[in-house]
């Protein structure tokens, strides 16, 4: 076996020189904690997780082998740091469970030889057997080479064999069982013949997934799902210029800048992506991209928001990878440069602040491709956060500890469980292609304009115009225009989504959402009779229950409704006014926007405060 997969022992031991600088304070705390906790707790067991599965839990082998990863990887690096035995003791006790397992596949994938838990306990096993060779009984590392050989290697390259639908597909399963299949095989690529062919196997199979990465760097499965792609593939990356000095993976298109995604999408630490598992990728490894590519944005990311949070006993190595791949030189940036209108054209996904690196108003807003893996029927959706707090969110469900498998089949993937528009009834059309437009940003105002494409029908034109509102540099509100074209007479519904308490005047269509330590007062109009109510959804999964402001109204030709979110009380009714060249008036917030009709679609013309 080869070893200094990851890392040496000469690289772990130096690790304890680090605790004491100030960066790898808050990262050294978070990881002492963290081994503290897994010390007073059970190890992972074959025995729970078949528990779990038969009580209903998807993915329990998966979790499982997630969990195994992240304690040995953490509870080594602890000890290389403290010397602390009673850490290398677990890690071995862990490992062992692990290699005990009858299988490494998940009993909810009984038709495939590897998934992602095979990925998931492969690098487990591989960088725990190099980085405890010396304090391994020989045969307990034979033993662990021949697990990796039989649930690894062999069935990795029948799989490849037999075509196995995730071996060329685009999205994180391609990057996560390439990536984690791949790195254990390296491990044994110099004098395994079985091993060399399944890691050049997996570097093949990795260029679907490379390709689908445009030059920006957006993925549309979600912050949470770029993530469980990114983190495996840059494991294997680095191991690969470590044993190969194979820089394959770090020169791929759009690795330079992926990065800053998540950033755009995770506004003061808080998610606001879409799609499925809605979460925030803090993971250690992507430490990697200040390492490799200079991304020292991404760098304060992490020190800013991964250590200050709760530890537990599951999930991936955050702390201890951090500890290993975090430059301890770091120039990090206190402020980072970041664009206030950004747009990720490939995947038709935007995001807009009044300002960085701590946005006091936010707006997320997607389009793109309706069939995207693991992709909601969202169509033209945006998510609103005010001082740090989401006071717009989908209601979409599908998220289950970390990252689970819900899908747009689900009800909650539904056009009326987001932030948007539905026409005739008709959930958004699958196939649906859309775009973000237009952007822009001045001294008055920062706009971004979306077009739904076909979602809302083949005969039904949705564009959606949100534009944020500035007083000396500060968000004060977010004003949304949505303009249809429809073809007949059809049935308009509006869905707003918060986890916040809503007070609503149906009669003046205007309420406020009461936040945790802020209020968004709000109002709704539009060019047809609109009704409102608001209705309370309790979600599945302990998540938190949502409200649901619902405005419906009848309209042909060309309709238009507003919506108003501000910081400070409406002093009066938004005012919408058209004139007969096409153009729209809107009065609201205290500001008055001008938009002029032009190639099929109203455009802003000025935006002036009162």
């Amino acid at each position: 076996m080869r070893r200094g997969i990851l890392a040496d022992r000469k690289d772990l031991r130096v690790l304890a020189d680090r605790i004491a600088r100030r960066p790898f304070v808050p990262i050294y705390e978070a990881l002492r904690k963290r081994c503290a906790l897994i010390l007073e707790s059970g190890p992972v067991t074959e025995t729970q997780w078949w528990s779990l599965w038969e009580h209903g839990q998807r993915d329990s082998a998966t979790l499982a082998a997630r969990a195994s990863q992240g304690r040995m990887l953490d509870l080594i690096v602890a000890h290389h740091v403290d010397r602390n035995v009673a850490y290398r003791d677990r890690a071995v006790e862990e490992l062992k469970n692990l290699i005990g397992w009858t299988t490494w596949v998940d009993p909810c994938h009984p038709d495939l030889c590897v998934d992602l838990c095979t990925a998931e306990a492969a690098v487990a096993t591989v960088v725990a057997l190099d980085w405890l060779w010396e304090d391994l009984a020989p045969a307990l590392r034979d033993r662990a080479i021949g697990v990796v050989r039989e649930k690894v290697i062999q069935p990795y390259l029948k799989s490849v064999e037999e075509q196995a639908w995730w071996c060329n597909c685009y999205h994180n399963w391609n990057a996560v069982i390439n990536g984690g299949c791949g790195l254990a095989a390296l491990a044994f690529a110099d004098g395994d013949a079985d091993a060399r062919r399944a890691y050049e196997c997996a570097r093949t199979g990795l260029r679907d997934f490379l390709a689908a990465l445009g030059p920006e760097g957006g993925w549309d499965e979600g912050v949470g799902y770029w993530g469980y792609a990114m983190r495996y593939l840059l494991l294997l990356g680095q191991a690969a210029c470590r044993l190969e000095d194979d820089q394959t993976v770090f020169h791929s298109r759009g690795m330079d800048r992926t990065g800053l995604f998540p950033i755009y999408f995770t506004p003061n630490g808080h998610s606001a992506s879409f799609g499925d598992a809605p979460c925030e990728p803090l993971y250690g490894t992507f430490y990697l991209f200040a390492r490799h590519f200079g991304l020292n944005d991404v760098a304060w990311w992490l020190d800013t928001y991964s250590f200050h949070r709760d530890v537990g006993t599951t999930g991936w190595s955050l702390a201890g990878l951090a500890m290993l791949f975090r430059p301890p030189e770091l120039d990090v940036p206190p402020e980072p440069k970041l664009e206030v209108v950004k747009v990720f054209e490939q995947i038709g996904w935007g995001a807009v602040a009044d300002r960085w690196p701590r946005p006091s108003l936010y707006l997320a807003a997607k389009t793109g491709d309706l069939s995207a893996n693991h992709s909601h029927r969202d169509m033209n959706s945006i998510q609103l956060q005010v001082d740090g707090e989401m006071a717009l969110t989908n209601h979409a469900g599908g998220y289950v500890e970390g990252l689970s498998e819900g899908g747009s089949d689900s009800p909650d993937s539904q056009a009326p469980c987001h932030n948007t528009v539905a026409v005739g009834g008709r959930d958004h059309q699958l196939d649906a292609q859309g775009g973000i437009v237009d952007r822009g940003s001045d001294g008055r105002c920062r706009w971004i304009v979306l077009d739904a494409g076909s979602a809302c029908g083949e005969d039904v034109r949705f564009h959606r115009h949100a534009a944020m509102l500035l007083r000396d540099g500060a968000g004060t509100a977010v004003v949304v225009l949505d303009e249809l074209k429809l073809i007949g007479t059809e049935r308009v519904d509006l869905y707003w989504h918060t986890p916040g308490r809503v007070e609503f005047d149906a009669a003046a269509m205007a309420g406020t959402i009461a936040l945790t330590r802020t209020a968004v007062h709000f109002a709704v109009a539009g060019t047809m009779k609109l009704t409102g109510q608001v209705d309370r959804r309790d979600a599945a999964n302990g998540r938190a229950s949502r409200r649901t402001l619902h405005v419906t109204g009848r309209a042909g030709g060309r309709a238009l409704l507003v919506s108003v979110f501000a910081r400070k009380p409406l002093s009066g009714p938004v005012v919408l006014t058209q004139s007969d060249d096409g153009g729209v008036g809107l009065e609201a917030a205290g500001a008055k926007l001008c938009f002029r009709a032009a190639k099929g679609r109203l455009r802003l013309a000025t935006a002036q405060a009162e």
